[in-house]
């Protein structure tokens, strides 16, 4: 079946003949397939490239191309005992073009071919790209519906959908990417997406962030991979996260670090995260230092990053970052480093440490008077309390999240809370983990402990606690609930882990305590 075949036939009837060409006009009279341009293609194509491809649309399809092409091959038969002979495949003086075929005998030609097939027919014209893309994307598994495009996430063996999806009618730069690199990348996939980033607009893409569960410093292609950060880190994005999953066990060097040049505003970045020790290993330490130093960084999170206190000294006596407003570090940064570090960035407002387990730091060391307008803080006592002396005024606090350690019970939990607590202002919200252990009810209340701090909202976790028996002696949770008597200003009390009495009980100690006005909830994990 072609719309363009010319079929040459003779027929006689009586003394008259029918000619070869006058046949061949009238069949192709009535052969003809609708125009590219008809509005009932357009429909389709446009109803097609959004990307939602269906097994019932398909089959939908074919029954209707089906029954078109019956009914126009009976429309061309001619009449019963004029043919002698047919000629098929006969050459044809026209030329016969692929898209003026339907578009639903197109769509069922592509269906059938292969992913990579795909791949090469979306690249042969804008008409057979709208119809492949969508077939090609789902065989990958790559969403592109509107709804997704705002957040993608895709995986290096699908990089080099990426180069086919920007050329799509549909397509519109996605808000956010997050990148996962497995173990065998390689370079093309590399440079498909380092191609993407560099045909979009540029800062079109906010937010990126890139996994990997290797060690990519042993990756055969290690150069192409750290030319490959350092373009993403030109793409003009605003907040940058480089993750990796996989335990490093090499050695940090941070030591020639006043060495390493860049030009300050060489990218747009506003945000970096590093949360793996490879970034700050020999090879990619330049990357990560002209990354925070070339940058005017608002937020700089630094964690699971595996230094010793003596690299983090280094590392943060060399960082000047005035536009600093959030800080994120480990616990094994030790306080006085901190604070040093505080001391020349009196922007910072939102201060986080991630506790790390056997870390332990003396809270009586020599402190250094801090003018810091700072609203959020968080990490363990070692690190926390002696932040909170060293402010010369006390602080307005909207968040306070304290991370216990099983050291901090002395003489009781509640008293080294309240010394954290007495060097505030007030206090909008205050959390309280406790650390995964039993608990006695010595170790948890002073009696008659109170605080003259106003806290609005008080909340326990121990979540991260192990599960009690059903004993009461060991019942974080139910002996935490004492603890509201040592706010007495306190609007609202939320309580999450677990524990061997049930949420009523729980609820009506508490509501011995405290007064009428007082929102109560709790949250008991199994």
């Amino acid at each position: 079946m072609h719309s363009r075949d010319s079929i040459s036939m003779i027929a006689t009837s009586g003394t008259e003949s029918v000619t070869q060409n006058s046949m061949a006009r009238s069949l192709k009279h009535n052969i003809d397939f609708d125009d590219v341009v008809s509005p009932r293609k357009r429909r389709i194509l446009e109803s097609y490239s959004t990307g939602d491809i269906r097994q019932p649309v398909a089959k939908r399809l074919y029954r209707e191309a089906s029954d078109i092409f019956l009914k126009r091959r009976a429309d061309a038969q001619p009449e019963p005992f004029s043919i002698k002979r047919i000629e098929l495949y006969e050459p044809c003086n026209t030329t016969a073009l692929l898209w003026s075929l339907p578009a639903e005998i197109l769509i069922l030609i592509v269906a059938l071919l292969g992913a990579q097939d795909m791949r090469y027919v979306a690249q042969v014209c804008s008409l057979l790209r709208e119809i492949a893309g969508p077939l090609f994307f789902a065989n990958r598994n790559f969403p592109t519906s509107p709804d997704d495009q705002c957040h993608i996430h895709v995986n290096s063996p699908n990089f080099d959908i990426l180069p086919t999806w920007i050329q799509m009618d549909t397509f519109r730069p996605p808000r956010m990417m997050l990148c996962w690199l497995d173990s065998d990348l390689r370079a093309p996939q590399l440079s498909a997406f380092s191609h993407f980033l560099q045909s979009i607009p540029h800062k079109s893409i906010r937010y990126i962030t890139l996994f990997w569960n290797f060690d990519i410093l042993t990756s055969p292609i290690l150069p192409q991979i750290i030319t490959f950060f350092e373009n993403v880190r030109a793409s003009g994005c605003q907040e940058l996260t480089c993750m990796g999953f996989c335990h490093f066990f090499g050695s940090s060097a941070i030591t020639k670090l006043a060495r390493i040049q860049g030009r300050v505003g060489a990218n747009h970045l506003k945000a970096f995260e590093a949360c793996s020790g490879m970034l700050f290993s020999p090879k990619l330490l330049p990357f990560t230092i002209q990354t925070i130093c070339c940058s005017r960084l608002e937020k700089l999170r630094l964690s699971h990053i595996a230094l010793s206190s003596a690299h983090w000294d280094k590392l943060l006596r060399n960082l000047v970052i005035p536009t600093l407003v959030e800080l994120r570090v480990d616990s094994d940064c030790a306080p006085s480093t901190l604070i040093r570090f505080l001391a020349c960035h009196p922007a910072i407002n939102d201060l986080s440490i991630i506790p790390w387990p056997g870390g332990f730091w003396r809270t009586n060391r020599t402190i250094i008077p801090l003018t810091l307008f700072i609203s959020t803080l968080d990490g363990p006592l070692s690190h926390v309390l002696p932040v909170l002396r060293s402010l010369r005024k006390p602080p307005a606090l909207g968040c306070l999240l304290l991370s216990l350690q099983a050291r901090d019970a002395s003489p009781d939990y509640i008293t080294t809370i309240l010394q954290c607590v007495g060097h505030c202002d007030s206090v909008r919200y205050l959390r309280i983990s406790l650390p995964p252990q039993s608990h006695s009810l010595s170790a948890m209340i002073w009696p008659g402990t109170r605080s003259a701090v106003h806290v609005n909202h008080l909340a326990i976790d121990t979540s991260d606690a192990a599960e009690s028996s059903s004993a009461p002696a060991g019942d974080a949770l139910a002996l935490s609930a004492v603890w509201i008597e040592a706010f007495p200003t306190v609007k609202r009390v939320s309580m999450r882990g677990y524990s061997g009495v049930t949420a009523g009980d729980l609820v009506d100690v508490m509501r011995r305590i405290v007064t009428a006005d007082v929102e109560v909830s709790v949250k008991l994990q199994s």
